[in-house]
């Protein structure tokens, strides 16, 4: 038995295997946003959940497990979720009554302002997913439980980072939709860049996935082209559509306050 998925250079087959570690991470994680965004509300924040279901559903077998050491597509798409997905939805999951508790204890805590400044959290975002995705990196962590175990928190904990400056209702900065939308933008240049380079590559990039027990009929070089053409759509339309959302719900509070000072 392991405790976390990693590459182990073994041939695949679909028998489950354990992974307690990632459950008790699951657990540890679902005990700490109810503590921060659900207790005393009464109600379980359905966003939050989903969020947490997502986490435990792309870290554990299988989807863990081929991500971690078989497929480089498979890999593609748990960076993606951990760090574009997951994370909208457990902020999605805290509520207003939450929020005001939260803002109270760390809300002007000089850490946090320092942290959340959108320059800031871009600019770390951006730093862990050049780093997670560094060749040397893949090849010298995936292959350790621990390493792999490093890679998907760091992927976790940075979307948290990227995402609080649009979604987070604290602090309080001077910039409107204008200023979130070119956060978004701008924040998606790297990982766009690093979707290309997988697309465009014409050699693996990553040993652990090149040496890995052939899976899929499709080789190292076409899967990692799968996985640069994941990032690009899937990362792209995630990106396009928040800035979407932004948009609108701009253009609907600039048409509410016009009709308040008619």
């Amino acid at each position: 038995m392991t405790w976390w998925c990693s590459a182990t250079g073994q041939t695949w087959t679909w028998a489950w295997r354990p992974y307690p570690g990632v459950w008790l991470f699951v657990a540890c994680l679902a005990a700490g946003y109810w503590a921060l965004a659900w207790r005393g509300t009464g109600r379980a924040p359905g966003f939050g959940v989903a969020g947490l279901l997502l986490v435990w559903v792309l870290l554990d077998w299988p989807i863990g497990a081929l991500g971690a050491g078989y497929l480089v597509s498979v890999h593609a798409v748990q960076f993606l979720l951990l760090a574009f997905v997951v994370p909208p939805l457990l902020y999605a999951g805290v509520s207003a009554e939450r929020w005001g508790w939260l803002e109270e204890r760390i809300g002007r805590g000089r850490a946090l302002l320092v942290i959340t400044h959108p320059v800031v959290a871009g600019a770390g975002f951006n730093a862990i997913v050049v780093t997670t995705h560094l060749p040397s990196v893949v090849d010298g962590l995936m292959a350790r439980q621990f390493g792999a175990f490093a890679v998907d928190f760091a992927w976790l904990l940075g979307g948290l980072l990227f995402w609080w400056p649009v979604l987070a209702p604290f602090p309080a900065r001077a910039g409107g939709a204008l200023a979130k939308i070119g956060y978004l933008f701008v924040g998606s240049l790297v990982h766009t860049a690093l979707g290309m380079w997988l697309l465009l590559s014409r050699f693996p990039v990553y040993g652990i996935f090149e040496l890995a027990p052939p899976l899929g009929g499709r080789s190292a070089v076409v899967d990692q082209g799968i996985a640069g053409g994941l990032m690009e759509l899937i990362g792209g339309l995630i990106i396009i559509t928040s800035i979407a959302v932004v948009f609108f719900q701009w253009v609907r509070r600039e048409e509410a306050e016009r009709l308040v000072h008619r």
